[in-house]
């Protein structure tokens, strides 16, 4: 992984490709290429490090090729360096290729083609692919062949482009469970596996499905199963809504997003809420573009269908997982369907608990998670009726599911999630309150309630945001910590899970969160006069306990920081700093208290100079397993 460009049409590839290639730098990425034909020559460049590097390579080379494809790479097989970046040719450097996915079985294949003679450059699994489909194509010089033949004997996952300097008017795009569109131009089309990279050139895009291949030149676009039978298909409309990468005066992208919360859940909220007093109605398909690529958008589920549910089971990973936490306890408590978190990477070779009374939900920003697709269609096997959320409707989620909740964020830049997460838990509130009304667990009274207090949330976020010269302050005292503990109790358990991903993705301090009642049961070890303890502590039922919890890593001597909400007095006595929020009921308090970690995390990465909207070693979408 983790992005794939092609370009064929009258301009020149290479500026096209770079441009597309930039729509994708906030996936993350440790290197970046391109292959191009240059005047009937296959002309490969590629750089280790930022875009910034192959752009100024391009920029000294100025190729004037038609044609090409491009890839910016975060590592899975073989370091980050020039040598290991894509594309990667086979021996003979006229067959190029670029590849997302994981070839599992890449190994007895290398082993056999060293067997007959193939040279390997690089330390991936990438450069198996190239020098297959070459020993394949000197077999009976026809490419499409000699591809169809090698994709069937790859194990894995997989999406790739290929070139070859023989056929200088086409590309072959490949899919196998992954996500790869073909857009559609005048006299020219485009290939990415974001559409997100040829939405500034075209709005049509082909979605290649599973175990297909594209040959495209720049008049057509034909496709094929694996075994060689043609398919039609016709083009998907994209979101034309106008998008901007900028960050609007802010120092970085995070710092933006984070103060953008209150809009988006604005927006989430008044697209499936139109008034406290109504029904929450998560069936839209009134607002659902003719020709989008969602066509499940909205919850479809019968009253009797909601009725007949037995159990949930809610796949996830990172930020998304912690979301999906506070989603279990709050359909526990308001629909009483008893519901399973996975970590969406556990669920294979697992005996997975569901069947047809079972609604499995998946969680995904990008809709591209591996892990997370892959649970789910373990999930839908079984017969379990599916429901994504994800901030992109034309995903391979929204594909794979039968119901769809899309966030409404617009792109989030920064690789660490912050708005998308608020967004996800703002989905989870509405749809524990949706089932809670079609169930009928939730009385009117109690519905128009929870409905009047979710709307009253993006202010408390302004008020929080408008504090945050003193989070900025406090920042300072605790920047040169190595070990951070956070912790919390019930809802804002995950709140303290979150808080701890924030801060060590962000400035690769050391930091964990733990269940407070956990703190004694191992954790309170490492604490000393060198730990900050980071305590969300929000009244309610798990106030006193809380409290508790902290007083013990207090006796500690721990320094000792609080999440409180204003005129908390006992907070103020116990800890060394307190971050405030507004008052707020404990059930809504994990969209709050958040929000002061997300700053937190964010000032202190600033002041060590750390890369904020790009940590190392991190991909916005990862499209591995």
């Amino acid at each position: 992984m983790c992005g794939i460009v092609g370009y064929l049409g009258p301009l020149h590839a290479a500026p096209v490709l770079l441009n597309e290639l930039k729509c994708l730098e906030y996936r993350g990425y440790d290197s970046a290429g391109v292959a191009v034909i240059e005047k009937g020559r296959l002309c490969v460049l590629k750089a280790a490090g930022k875009l910034s590097n192959l752009e100024a390579l391009l920029d000294s080379k100025r190729p004037s090729a038609t044609v090409g494809i491009g890839h910016t790479r975060w590592a899975t097989h073989g370091i980050p360096n020039d040598q290991n970046a894509h594309p990667h040719t086979d021996s003979t450097g006229t067959i190029a290729v670029v590849h997302n996915g994981i070839i599992e079985n890449y190994e007895e294949l290398q082993n056999e083609l060293k067997g007959l003679g193939y040279n390997f450059n690089s330390d991936t699994d990438t450069e198996v692919v190239a020098h297959l489909v070459s020993h394949e194509y000197a077999k009976d010089k026809d490419l499409l062949k000699a591809i169809t033949r090698s994709v069937k004997r790859l194990v894995g996952i997989f999406a790739l482009g290929v070139v070859s300097q023989e056929h200088p008017d086409r590309i072959y795009a490949i899919n196998h469970h992954y996500s790869l569109s073909v857009g559609l131009g005048n006299d020219e089309n485009f290939l990415a596996s974001d559409s997100m990279a040829v939405r500034q050139y075209t709005n049509r895009v082909i979605k290649l499905e599973q175990s297909e291949i594209a040959e495209i030149t720049a008049a057509k676009v034909r496709l094929f199963t694996f075994e060689g039978v043609e398919v039609k298909r016709s083009p998907i409309a994209l979101d034309t809504s106008p998008y901007v990468i900028d960050k609007c005066g802010y120092k970085h992208f995070l710092l933006k997003e984070i103060h953008e919360q209150p809009l988006v859940l604005r927006q989430t909220l008044s697209k499936y809420l139109r008034h406290p007093n109504h029904p929450i109605d998560l069936n839209i398909d009134h607002l659902t573009p003719a020709g989008s690529a969602s066509a499940n958008y909205g919850v479809h589920l019968t009253d009797e269908e909601i009725k007949g549910l037995t159990r949930i089971n809610i796949f996830a990973c990172g930020t998304a997982f912690h979301a999906s936490m506070v989603g279990k306890l709050l359909i526990e408590e308001l629909v009483g369907i008893p519901v399973d978190v996975d970590i969406a990477s556990e669920i294979r070779g697992r005996k997975l608990l569901c069947n047809e009374s079972t609604l499995a939900i998946a969680v995904s920003q990008s809709g591209e998670t591996a892990d997370t697709l892959a649970a789910l269609s373990a999930a839908k096997q079984k017969g379990a009726y599916t429901l994504g959320i994800t901030n992109r409707a034309d995903s391979h989620l929204a594909q794979l599911t039968q119901n769809l909740i899309v966030t409404e964020c617009g792109i989030e830049v920064s690789v660490a999630a912050t708005k998308t997460y608020l967004a996800q838990l703002a989905c989870f509130y509405l749809l524990a309150i949706y089932l809670g009304e079609r169930r009928g667990t939730l009385s009117p009274e109690r519905a128009k309630d929870l409905k009047i207090k979710l709307n009253l949330v993006p202010a408390m976020i302004e008020q929080i945001l408008a504090r945050e010269e003193d989070i900025r302050e406090t920042s300072v005292k605790y920047a040169e910590a190595h070990d951070v503990v956070f912790i919390g109790r019930g809802l804002n358990y995950p709140t303290a899970l979150e808080g701890a991903l924030k801060l060590k993705e962000l400035s690769y301090i050391h930091a964990s969160g733990y269940a407070a009642g956990e703190l004694k049961h191992g954790p309170i070890a490492v604490l000393d006069q060198n730990v900050p303890v980071i305590t969300v502590l929000v009244p309610g039922l798990v106030y006193e306990k809380t409290l508790s919890n902290a007083q013990e890593a207090r006796a500690r001597k721990a320094k000792m920081i609080a999440v409180a909400v204003d005129g908390d007095e006992q907070a103020q006595k116990t800890f060394d700093s307190v971050l405030t929020v507004p008052p707020v009921d404990e059930l809504f308090s994990p969209m709050t208290t958040v929000v002061p970690l997300q700053l937190l995390s964010y000032f202190i990465s600033d002041y060590l100079g750390k890369d904020v909207d790009q940590p190392r070693n991190l991909a916005k979408s990862v499209t591995v397993e």
